[in-house]
């Protein structure tokens, strides 16, 4: 300061507690600057009151909370978790895609949805494994339609430890507080018998042509070409959505040519390929941006779009119309089919169809650990006619039955 040395007193004599007065201003209230140790940056605060001896006392007192606090993993740059949510939104919107290539928007929704809505005014940095716990709580009796599985709350975990650790990299936070959301027990796949997804494909075509008179034939034709790609590549929903033109090519095999995708998922980059056939649905979807566009689409566009060529977030509300329309129920076993169905599906008629359960790992990006987990009771019951069948002739070898196309 310029003022002398009235005007700003260094009250440890190491520069952690500083207390001075504005210069070239009328006000004659001390203001307090403070530093903790293994903290970046500093707290600034009014002392709200021109006693020296009281606004001594106010930063000292002031000095031993801070220490505390971050001595307990806190942070003098204190920010509400919306407040760091906000910057967050704002610093990965600017990013681009995920990692994996996707778009930030659903998780931006689930966590706006959920997440800012209970921690929202609290402090970030008091956020810790206690609020996590009433969190999972208050989210079991806190949904839009569905009550969350364990299993759904781990995936929404996952969602959220972005921001924090964003807001450790800002220095609100010294480490990521643990998070651990209720233990996800072995929930069998919903999924889809082969008689329902015969319903499913052959009336999507009625479908789709009831849209066209309902000025929602785009989204249902959209639709159509999702569920049918799903149902043969067993890609994961995300990974399709995130899905570019750019990202497919075509391999020579012994009988012709197969499409293969290159997709970024939660276990890193593999290739997919399509069921014979399954290029058709694609190729569909590549004459229908031609025809709007009037030329061929971008490499770097998203294969499933909207007319502007902004990604299409979510299908969920289609994909029930589809199924109702189709007679075929939502729930089934306790548990509601989804898009991600079409995934347990495929997986389960790939194993019936006595698929390399290791190759089908890596088609998948899992394991083949998580194959037998929650496809063997499933994938048994179909092979039971097969084990039991005879041959029609001695030593004859019976060939897999063609995988169900449109």
């Amino acid at each position: 300061m310029t003022k002398g040395t009235e005007d700003r007193i260094d009250l440890r004599g190491d520069g952690r507690i500083i207390l001075y007065k504005r210069t070239g201003s009328n006000d004659s209230v001390w203001q307090a600057r403070i530093r903790v140790p293994n903290s970046t940056g500093y707290k600034r605060v009014t002392t709200k009151t021109p006693n020296q001896r009281e606004a001594e006392r106010f930063a000292l007192d002031l000095y031993e909370e801070l220490y505390l606090h971050v001595k307990s993993g806190g942070s003098i740059q204190s920010r509400t978790f919306k407040q760091v949510f906000e910057e967050w939104k704002k610093t990965v919107t600017t990013m681009g895609h995920t990692r994996q290539g996707g778009s930030w928007d659903a998780t931006i929704h689930r966590i706006e949805s959920y997440a800012v809505r209970f921690f929202g005014s609290m402090k970030i940095d008091n956020i810790g494994p206690k609020e996590f716990a009433d969190y999972w709580v208050w989210r079991k009796s806190n949904f839009n339609r569905a009550r969350p599985s364990n299993g759904t709350l781990r995936r929404e975990r996952t969602s959220i430890l972005p921001v924090f650790k964003f807001a450790v990299t800002r220095g609100y936070l010294q480490s990521v507080p643990e998070t651990d959301p209720p233990k996800a027990s072995l929930e069998r796949r919903p999924t889809f018998t082969q008689e329902e997804w015969k319903k499913i494909y052959t009336k999507a075509r009625a479908w789709v042509k009831e849209g066209e008179a309902l000025a929602t034939g785009r989204q249902r034709f959209m639709t159509q070409q999702y569920v049918l790609v799903l149902a043969n590549t067993g890609l994961r929903v995300g990974e399709l959505r995130g899905l570019r033109w750019s990202d497919l090519r075509t391999v020579k095999t012994g009988d012709g040519t197969r499409l293969v995708a290159e997709v970024r998922g939660k276990t890193g980059i593999r290739e997919v390929v399509f069921q014979d056939g399954a290029e058709n649905y694609i190729k569909r979807i590549y004459d229908l941006r031609l025809d709007e566009l009037g030329a061929s689409p971008s490499n770097d566009e998203v294969i499933f779009c909207h007319k502007d060529g902004k990604p299409v977030q979510t299908m969920k509300k289609a994909f029930n119309s589809l199924l109702k329309f189709a007679g075929v129920p939502i729930e089934r076993n306790g548990g509601s089919r989804t898009l991600y169905s079409l995934r347990h599906f495929y997986a389960t008629m790939r194993l019936s169809n006595d698929t390399s359960p290791f190759l089908l790992a890596k088609q998948m990006g899992t394991s083949v650990e998580m194959l037998e987990k929650f496809y063997g009771q499933t994938v048994s019951s179909e092979l039971a006619a097969q084990i039991t069948k005879a041959s029609r002739s001695k030593g004859a070898v019976r060939k897999a039955t063609a995988y169900p196309f449109e």
